[in-house]
């Protein structure tokens, strides 16, 4: 809706009124034709800064207008639903109807408004199920605020919780398609942490499931310290090396853009490169020189692939002041945003062809009526809804299980024909096994492998007299065995569960055994009251079992022991244990080495590598019959948080994962004996990454937000001594 529309409509009906806010919001979804100038806006007043500084709660119509695109953040988890939602916050001084009208306002001078998703702080965990209750809350949220599109800011654990990856853009493509059907583009687009966008990585799943459907992709370069890239000639280019910012960017954006070092491809007019509006916004990766930007975007101009324009955190930062009380003055904004505005960065126009909606791939129960039109239509810019041209070529037999394949064609008046491929899958339910949990029994004693076994199918009910049980058991003799159950269904569908049993001494001990004091991250593994348990992410002081289903710990079955000796691998199998791992190794000169033992039952082929965020930095595989020692060495690392995964494989047999969370850092001799750093003192400005040293132990300040309680007065908040000090401290 243009600005005269708009302003005859607000006469006509009062500014504030009802009606004009329900004609308004979600009516018309402004997108930018154009560079993107994208800067987040804070739903909350008075955020601390990484160097003490404030950021200002604002409204919407203070932002700067050169800023095109505004995020507002966040839309998140609210109590018990595990549903995401936005809820504005009374203290920025908004009411609701007038942050629709000021929606409205952004939108009639040709800005767009976008609902982020997640946050730094924010954890999300979305069930397969849950597709369709996400994008009908996503399409509440636009028709009721006026959004034109959602951005997808997951962070940490959240990136790949649960069924996120797969969950939430099979939503957005609901949304989309629904938006589509009305002949607006609701804007896709995504903020990951550059180290996740590798061929690999964990924002892989969202770029190739959202193909064809996002807009552009905002990365966050900031906040990832040593985290880089290597390339040939040069070296390694760390996100935090100042003095080497304009290669940085260069050869970063270079790399996405052409799908090369590592990088999963991203189009140069669907890259919106994304920076700190100043050190206060973020621990690293603040441009201290613009020019060092306006250069590397030149010379990507020059090879022929100009970006879509900058992203930063955040408008409310530009607006604030240092811990000084001196203001920023919007120093970002006025820097890029003539910058980018003078490049007219337009994105590559339409095709002319028509667009489909509603075909997506399917799953349709066997003996299921189909009608392969039903919500498929087609949209031409110029001839409007072409559905009843579309013609399907193929067909599919409900009565037989099976992968079926139908071709959706659509021709406009000028002749551009538009062809879809769509698969669609006829399936029948499988069997279901319950009871089949892994257990431990103690020596001596009878153990029935079917105890308590049963297998269920949706269209043959109780079937578990059709189960057959394949390993044994010897209760006389310690050691972990492995049982195979498998049932078949009417239709002829057979599933496999393997289960371990473990025979213990009843005085077998662990050395996993859950402590209250410890730090744990995501894939930890600890026992506690007779269980097994998996950490989701960070956490300490959550007692395993007492944090429900959408808490950290996970269950992972019953424990293989009570406490202190490491179980023996299983024999005739892949299994392995892994043993002399530390948590912290020392870098010196970008080098690391990682020795540790592995030991087997039997002949396994043992592979290792040192990874983060999808790239490996060095490997040593062995084939290990016994106990093996072996040594990892990599090179070209920094320090940072890095996984080692081992996997095993022998003869004939599945493959087994273990997964170690490892720290590298470089002042030479991991992270310091107790009493290395600095005393802890109240009320000194501590930032993330700080470490202090108290009570004779070591401690670092934990990242933005919870950084800001680090340097406080409160007592509550002093490391290792404090009622939450694990608020804002990780023990080291």
């Amino acid at each position: 809706m243009n600005t005269f529309k708009l302003s005859l409509l607000g006469c006509l009906l009062g500014a504030t009124s009802p009606l004009l806010q329900a004609a308004t919001a979600g009516q018309s979804m402004v997108n930018p034709q154009s560079g993107v100038v994208v800067g987040y806006w804070h739903n909350w007043c008075d955020g601390a800064g990484y160097k003490g500084g404030v950021a200002p709660c604002v409204s919407l119509e203070q932002v700067n207008p050169q800023y095109n695109v505004v995020a507002v953040s966040f839309m998140k988890v609210h109590g018990s639903n595990p549903i995401p939602t936005f809820k504005l916050d009374p203290a920025i001084g908004l009411s609701e109807s007038q942050f629709i009208t000021q929606i409205a306002e952004l939108n009639a001078q040709g800005r767009s408004v976008l609902l982020a998703l997640g946050g730094a702080d924010a954890h999300i965990e979305l069930r397969s199920g849950q597709e369709q209750a996400l994008a009908d809350e996503i399409i509440r949220l636009v028709d009721q605020y006026g959004f034109d599109g959602l951005d997808i800011d997951l962070e940490q654990a959240a990136v790949t919780a649960a069924d996120n990856q797969s969950v939430i853009p099979a939503a957005l493509r609901i949304v989309k398609d629904h938006y589509r059907a009305q002949g607006k583009n609701f804007l896709i687009t995504m903020a990951p942490e550059f180290p996740y966008l590798t061929a690999s990585g964990h924002y892989t799943p969202y770029l190739k499931a959202l193909e064809g459907y996002y807009d552009w992709i905002n990365p966050q370069f900031y906040n990832q310290g040593g985290d880089g890239i290597w390339v040939d000639g040069v070296g390694w280019i760390a996100q935090n090396n100042d003095a080497l910012k304009a290669e940085f960017i260069y050869y970063m954006a270079d790399s996405l853009i052409n799908g090369s070092r590592g990088f999963y491809n991203i189009p140069h007019d669907k890259l919106v490169f994304g920076i700190p509006t100043n050190n206060d916004a973020a621990a690293t990766g603040y441009v201290k020189n613009p020019q060092d930007l306006i250069t590397a975007f030149d010379k990507l101009k020059a090879q022929g692939q100009p970006l879509r324009g900058v992203m930063t955190w955040s408008v409310n930062w530009d607006m604030g002041r240092d811990a000084a009380g001196n203001a920023y003055n919007e120093s970002f904004i006025k820097h890029y945003g003539p910058y980018i505005h003078g490049q007219q960065i337009t994105p590559p126009p339409a095709d002319g062809k028509p667009l489909f909606s509603g075909i997506s791939d399917l799953r349709i129960k066997q003996g299921a009526a189909f009608d392969p039109l039903a919500g498929v239509s087609a949209y031409d810019q110029e001839d409007g809804d072409l559905t009843a041209r579309i013609q399907v070529t193929g067909s599919v037999d409900t009565q037989q299980l099976g992968l079926y394949a139908l071709t959706y064609q659509v021709t406009d008046s000028d002749g551009h024909v538009s062809q879809q491929l769509r698969s669609v899958e006829v399936y029948s339910m499988k069997p279901v096994f319950s009871g089949v949990a892994d257990t431990t029994v103690l020596l001596g004693t009878v153990f029935d492998a079917l105890a308590g076994v049963s297998a269920h199918d949706e269209e043959d009910g109780d079937i578990s007299s059709r189960i057959s049980v394949t390993g044994q058991v010897d209760t006389q003799t310690v050691g972990r065995y492995t049982l195979t159950y498998q049932v078949s269904d009417s239709a002829g569908q057979l599933v496999s569960q393997s289960r371990s049993v473990t025979v213990r001494d009843q005085a077998a001990v662990c050395d996993n055994l859950w402590q209250a004091k410890q730090v744990y991250v995501g894939g930890d593994l600890v026992n506690h009251n007779g269980k097994r348990w998996r950490a989701e992410w960070w956490t300490q002081g959550e007692e395993p079992g007492s944090t429900g289903d959408w808490g950290v710990w996970r269950l992972q079955g019953d424990s293989d022991c009570d406490g202190g000796t490491v179980q023996p691998p299983v024999s005739g199998s892949s299994d392995f244990t892994t043993t002399g791992l530390g948590s912290h190794y020392a870098v010196v000169n970008g080098q690391v080495s990682i020795p540790f033992t592995v030991t087997t039952a039997n002949a396994v082929q043992i592979t290792a590598s040192l990874q983060q965020a999808g790239h490996s930095y060095g490997s040593v595989s062995a084939s290990v019959n016994g106990t093996h020692g072996l040594q990892l060495n990599a090179s070209a690392v920094a320090a940072g948080s890095y996984e080692l995964v081992i996997s095993g494989v022998a003869a004939g047999q599945p493959q087994l994962e273990q997964r170690f969370a490892l720290t590298l850092s470089e002042d030479g001799n991991g992270d310091g004996g107790a009493g290395d750093y600095p005393a802890y003192a109240p009320n000194t400005g501590y930032q993330a990454g700080d470490r202090v040293s108290h009570g004779g132990a070591n401690y670092e300040c934990k990242p933005w937000p919870y950084s800001g309680w680090c340097g406080g007065a409160s007592s509550h908040y002093a490391p290792g001594t404090g009622s939450a000090w694990s608020d804002a401290w990780i023990k080291l």
